[in-house]
């Protein structure tokens, strides 16, 4: 998860092929240099001439470990299909979950300076990684400036993950860090080809409090409150995105416009459930409503 801010994200060229393979379940157990960087978000088409330079895959079943905080670090991984969470544990054994990968993030980056990785990553769904020996990937970019940039860019990322979710976890109330996760989802998804309308959890809501530092019972309020207010229905995992445009009024409530469908549906929301202040949607958007 990262919990970024749901801005309109234009999928690279190339995604789309790529996408498509991982929906119908690929199982070639090697990945190009050429989808690699599809997946990453760039492209060698106008580079010089490329061998057919090839990184194995990692098949991973629901709960399996890629590798555990301690491990010894000569790998990056490349998510293909699946979904996974990292998380780390601290001296007491509290979880704290620290992103949702899926298709196209990077995987232990966290490694880099101690050559240990730092965290768990433990996968959530049936799900493929590229393994991409750290050592032969900077030798290829001291020989491609293409995969040079691919390195400058997955590290890019990781810097904006973190900055993002410093702001997430020190900016804003918990209702509206469950609404900017679910709006990253969104983009996530759609970036990938898939629907940003509608999509499964493959997570639970114990690990998504985990992941925003907030309680099983507010993450459940919350759900049950956008539902009340017509911003999402919800069916088992299956999640569907009602009204983006709420979503977002609920992370800023000064982006006013057109919000009288949805302060409607919070009050009404309010007036059906038990009081509890700071829980709820209309509480949320109190701000806005004047």
């Amino acid at each position: 998860m990262s919990a970024a801010t749901a801005n309109s994200i234009q999928r690279p060229a190339g995604l789309e092929r790529l996408g498509a393979l991982s929906r119908a379940g690929a199982d070639r157990l090697s990945m190009t240099l050429a989808e690699l960087a599809g997946l990453l978000g760039g492209c060698v088409d106008n580079e010089r001439e490329i061998p057919d330079i090839r990184f194995p895959m990692r098949l991973l079943k629901v709960g399996e470990a890629l590798h555990r905080a301690g491990d010894r670090f000569d790998a990056i991984y490349v998510v293909r299909s699946g979904f996974l969470k990292t998380v780390s544990v601290d001296r007491t054994g509290d979880e704290q979950v620290l992103a949702f990968p899926m298709g196209g993030d990077v995987l232990g980056l966290d490694g880099l300076d101690t050559e240990r990785y730092a965290s768990d990553v433990v996968a959530l769904d049936a799900s493929q990684v590229a393994v991409v020996s750290f050592a032969r990937i900077t030798r290829l970019g001291h020989e491609y400036r293409c995969v040079e940039r691919l390195l400058y860019g997955a590290f890019s990322r990781e810097l904006v993950r973190k900055r993002n979710i410093i702001w997430l976890l020190g900016s804003l109330h918990a209702e509206a860090r469950l609404a900017t996760f679910l709006l990253d989802l969104s983009e996530r998804f759609a970036w990938l080809g898939y629907s940003r309308a509608s999509f499964a959890l493959r997570m639970s809501r114990e690990e998504i409090g985990r992941h925003l530092g907030i309680k099983l019972e507010t993450v459940s309020r919350a759900f049950s409150a956008f539902a009340a207010a017509g911003l999402i229905t919800v069916d088992r995992k299956e999640v569907t995105l009602r009204d983006i445009a709420g979503l977002k009024r609920v992370v800023r409530p000064q982006d006013d416009i057109g919000a009288r469908p949805v302060r409607n549906a919070a009050r009404a929301a309010a007036r059906a459930a038990p009081a509890r202040p700071g829980v709820f949607v209309a509480s949320i958007l109190a701000p806005a409503l004047g």
